[in-house]
């Protein structure tokens, strides 16, 4: 089967990785992205997805169908030396294949921040799944097949949710789902890590310079830590993309419904004619 992460070269270079976040998405990761990047490292982030565009979403894809689906390959550290050669730190990329990354980096230094897991899943629902839901819905059911990017996101969304709620969907059941299997995941953590390498961090409890300043070793900087991701940014991250799509999408159908009102018009005219 073939891999987005195949056609990628093998670098020169590789740096080596000072921290790897275990954390899920929507516990605070994009406040740390922006603060690790104060502190002068370079963070992967499921935001330099969203720069990178529709390769890097099949990456991420290829990567989470193997470790939960089966289906493929799944990654070692040849394959994460390739994705993240120029970064020093990984941040949620973990969450979608924790096995994968913990086998490739026995002796890193770990961090996992914890939230509440009815407002993890609520989180969830609020972003994630809002996203999936217009992916689903008329016109971006029809117009995400017009954009890489957005159908990459759509596949990767949909079967994100479809997973970690054992296939509720949104319903009642699955927002149930949502909970256990974000608890599930908390335990297999810190049942599979050494609690000498690994910092955990609950976001109620105040997660921010005091925590990961003294865990890195580094001074904590005279400025305001940074947003921790709302639902509101969260969007507002996602929505260019979106409405990126939409455009095209309008374009592409504007473009193929054109002519073929014009044959309609055409025929009805020639049988009016024809009477």
């Amino acid at each position: 089967m073939s891999r987005a992460i195949d056609s990628i070269p093998t670098p020169a270079h590789v740096k080596p990785k000072k921290l790897v976040v275990l954390s899920a998405p929507r516990t605070g990761t994009f406040g740390l992205y922006n603060a690790l990047t104060i502190l002068g490292y370079k963070p992967y982030h499921m935001a330099e997805v969203l720069k990178a565009g529709p390769t890097a979403v099949q990456i991420l894809l290829d990567g989470f169908m193997a470790e939960t689906y089966h289906k493929g390959k799944p990654y070692g550290r040849a394959e994460f030396d390739k994705w993240f050669a120029d970064y020093d730190v990984i941040i949620e990329m973990p969450f979608f294949m924790l096995h994968s990354t913990l086998n490739a980096y026995p002796d890193a230094k770990f961090l996992l921040t914890e939230r509440n897991p009815e407002k993890w899943a609520k989180s969830f629902v609020n972003t994630v799944g809002k996203l999936t839901t217009a992916f689903r819905s008329f016109p971006m059911v029809i117009f995400k097949h017009f954009d890489a990017f957005a159908y990459k996101m759509s596949t990767m969304g949909i079967s994100m949710q479809g997973y970690y709620t054992n296939g509720y969907e949104l319903s009642p059941e699955g927002q149930k789902q949502l909970v256990v299997n974000y608890k599930n995941y908390i335990a297999e953590v810190k049942r599979l890590v050494p609690p000498e390498r690994l910092k955990v961090c609950k976001l109620e409890d105040g997660f921010g310079w005091d925590e990961i300043c003294p865990f890195l070793g580094v001074p904590v900087p005279d400025t305001p830590w940074p947003s921790l991701n709302t639902p509101e940014e969260f969007h507002e991250i996602s929505g260019p993309k979106l409405q990126k799509a939409f455009v095209k999408g309008m374009i592409a159908t504007t473009s193929m419904l054109v002519p073929v009102i014009a044959a309609g018009l055409w025929y009805l005219r020639k049988g009016r004619l024809s009477l």
